[in-house]
């Protein structure tokens, strides 16, 4: 019996985390990844497992009956609430139709899907404590259980994100946490008194949530791991490249991508005609800035998800990428290499319309232009309001220019949302202003005619 009590304190803690780090991962490609994102799902997970602690200390009996029941609802729950098609329509229903704002969407799902599932598994420590030798002092049973489910939550938040989403990817990994409660299930049913009927009808739902989410998966996702969702949707002789619900990259039978990408490409190689130079992108999406060819340049992509590369190949280009990849966060590696190039491409989007916020500050562009040459060039790639009426736009273009003071600002289009590209190149300040009262405009117009001859 002792082994048994052991076994549910560890499934417990490795579930427990397994579903924390599953609901940030399954909310990625809807809600982004942001630290504002990422600590109100803690902050919600927390409260109701200390919902669950209190409440689990409060049943005066039927212990095994008990967590039977916590263990067989919160395999329903997490199978369902978890999937992605059901997130999705969520998503749909309470941002499209009831035009929830944006954030009351996220909490509404996370106390209808996270909470129940936290605090019934918080419930389990409590209840368990009562299960073992009463003989034994309260500090020493309530230690050994504190550390036994301490043990199983580091071990599901190494064995989730490094092994399960990596090698077996995000439905697998929902069905292995709901397979490990229907295990415990099993293990309590001499001492909960359960029948057969009702195990049997769990074992049913169980192979039913394995359809619900690993056939959905198969049929629509090249792949999925901790990064992001990866499909390729095909029409009018171009393929698509989806991440995280995010048109990444297009390709036409003529090696042509989205405009911005053919806007940087011709920039690039034909106004400049750039050759056996050394350029870096940051963000490799569909690896389609190459697509027709480096023109002799030595291009490197940098992007964080290191199975993007053979995605990209083997789904979407459907032939090896043209330049070297490195597998890597951009700031990691900004931090460790050396190298010092002609041209440094930023364009890192993880979700829609969303760039990781650490590749959004004034520490970012000093490491970009602490990379650049001399005379080197920066583009950026920002989906932004090309007119600056919001916040966002104003405040990113005070933060490019904190850092590269000249660039010049390219807007594709003149929407509310629109791509807008920052040329930037690497030049100090020149706080000189023409007045009335002192003007050297007409010296300084005809020096720049003279050096343009």
């Amino acid at each position: 019996m002792l082994h048994t009590l052991l076994a549910i304190l560890l499934l417990e803690g490795f579930v427990t985390i397994s579903v924390e780090i599953l609901t940030i991962r399954q909310l990625l490609p809807f809600f982004g990844g942001s630290v504002v994102i990422t600590s109100i799902i803690i902050g919600v997970f927390l409260l109701f497992l200390a919902l669950g602690y209190w409440r689990g200390g409060m049943h005066p009996n039927d212990f095994y009956k008990r967590l039977n029941r916590n263990f067989m609802v919160s395999l329903i729950w997490i199978g369902i609430g978890l999937n992605y098609s059901f997130i999705g329509s969520f998503f749909d229903w309470t941002i499209n139709r009831l035009s929830l704002p944006f954030l009351a969407s996220l909490t509404l799902y996370l106390l209808i899907i996270l909470a129940p599932v936290v605090f019934w598994l918080g419930q389990t420590i409590p209840l368990t404590t009562n299960l073992f030798s009463q003989e034994q002092r309260v500090s020493r049973i309530s230690g050994k259980a504190l550390f036994l489910s301490t043990l199983g939550s580091f071990s599901g938040a190494l064995v989730t994100s490094l092994l399960l989403f990596q090698f077996t990817g995000v439905a697998w990994t929902v069905v292995a946490n709901c397979a490990l409660l229907f295990l415990l299930v099993i293990l309590l049913k001499p001492q909960s008194g359960l029948a057969w009927p009702p195990l049997i009808l769990l074992g049913l739902a169980l192979y039913f949530i394995k359809l619900l989410n690993v056939n959905y998966e198969q049929q629509f996702f090249k792949l999925t791991n901790n990064y992001g969702n990866y499909e390729i949707l095909t029409a009018h002789n171009a393929r698509l490249l989806r991440i995280n619900l995010s048109g990444s990259s297009m390709i036409t039978d003529k090696k042509e991508g989205f405009a911005y990408i053919e806007f940087i490409r011709h920039f690039l190689f034909n106004q400049l005609q750039l050759q056996h130079k050394k350029i870096l992108v940051i963000g490799a999406g569909g690896f389609s800035l190459t697509a027709a060819g480096t023109h002799a340049n030595d291009v490197t992509y940098v992007d964080i998800d290191p199975q993007i590369k053979s995605v990209a190949e083997k789904h979407f280009l459907e032939g090896k990428i043209n330049g070297h990849f490195i597998g890597q966060d951009a700031r990691r590696y900004l931090n460790e290499t050396r190298e010092q190039f002609d041209v440094i491409v930023s364009d890192a989007y993880s979700h829609q319309q969303t760039i990781p916020a650490s590749l959004l500050t004034a520490d970012y562009f000093a490491q970009l232009a602490s990379h650049l040459k001399p005379s080197g060039l920066l583009v950026v790639n920002l989906i932004t309001n090309p007119l600056f009426k919001n916040s966002f736009s104003k405040r990113v273009h005070n933060t490019i220019l904190s850092i590269f003071p000249f660039c010049n600002i390219v807007p594709l289009d003149w929407k509310k949302l629109s791509n807008v590209i920052y040329i930037c190149p690497r030049q100090g300040k020149d706080e000189v202003i023409y007045s009335d009262n002192l003007t050297s405009s007409t010296f300084d117009f005809y020096h720049q005619l003279q050096s343009s001859q």
